[in-house]
């Protein structure tokens, strides 16, 4: 049997923090917890180096049906064990790597805190149905290596109930507003639809926002003829006939 804790430790390799340091964190949550209404939605706190949940939001038991106690005692490992089988090793494998090479590739600590990195997957509850969740994370405390140690996590439960791309976003707060996306990844293309290079879902979010070719270019500092060439591309990878048609899709299946 596959021992997910200690695989998903291996991935992270980050180093302790002061128990004093968890506690100063997870107090708020706790005192915010109490007076939060019921949602489709959860919070906790997730040390690393030990694959453990510090804090886990009463909502997880309606998400996922397993009671918070059993939750808290196996950590990290049953929430590896529920993803779902086709998707497991695209998370330990691809998503996680590429979301600690970005941490590492970063200038200095105040700008790893200000990220925020959101994906998508597939998840078993306790009744074996399969539900979509997406996962909010954000590093409250680095290592002395610069590696995240202990994150703060928002889980969501998705109502779209169809099979969607496992996807990996990067956004970078700065002043306490949301930047743009700095890095988008989709590790599992629908069937029948070729995967978008990086170029193509830049492209994609600005024709959705109903910029024109023009515009585009102008933003992205590339010819018109060069965004009509990407936008003829992306018809033909999306199979639609049209812009409206493709940001349905792209909605729909969290491309944007």
């Amino acid at each position: 049997m596959r021992n997910f804790r200690q695989e998903f430790i291996d991935v992270f390799r980050s180093g302790y923090i002061r128990e004093e340091t968890i506690r100063r964190h997870i107090e708020p949550y706790i005192q915010m917890e109490k007076h939060l209404p019921d949602l489709a939605a959860f919070f906790y706190v997730l040390e690393y180096p030990s694959g453990q949940y510090r804090f886990l939001g009463r909502q997880q038991e309606h998400i996922s049906g397993y009671p918070n106690e059993e939750v808290l005692q196996r950590g990290i490992d049953l929430f590896l064990r529920s993803v779902h089988p086709g998707e497991i090793d695209i998370l330990l494998h691809q998503v996680y790597p590429d979301m600690i090479a970005f941490v590492a590739a970063q200038p200095d600590d105040n700008v790893k805190k200000g990220l925020l990195f959101q994906y998508n997957y597939r998840y078993k509850r306790k009744d074996e149905s399969y539900v979509n969740l997406l996962s909010n994370i954000h590093i409250l405390e680095l290592d002395d290596q610069g590696r995240a140690s202990l994150v703060l996590g928002n889980t969501i439960m998705l109502q779209n109930g169809e099979l969607l791309p496992l996807r990996l976003k990067i956004k970078q707060f700065q002043f306490k507003e949301l930047a743009e996306t700095v890095f988008s990844r989709v590790y599992t293309p629908l069937s029948g639809q070729k995967s978008l290079t990086a170029r193509e879902l830049e492209i994609l979010r600005y024709l959705a926002l109903g910029y024109t070719s023009r515009e585009i270019a102008q933003k992205l500092c590339i010819s018109p003829l060069t965004v009509d060439t990407h936008r003829r591309h992306l018809l033909r990878k999306m199979q639609c006939n049209n812009v409206v048609e493709m940001t349905r899709i792209a909605f729909r299946n969290a491309l944007l």
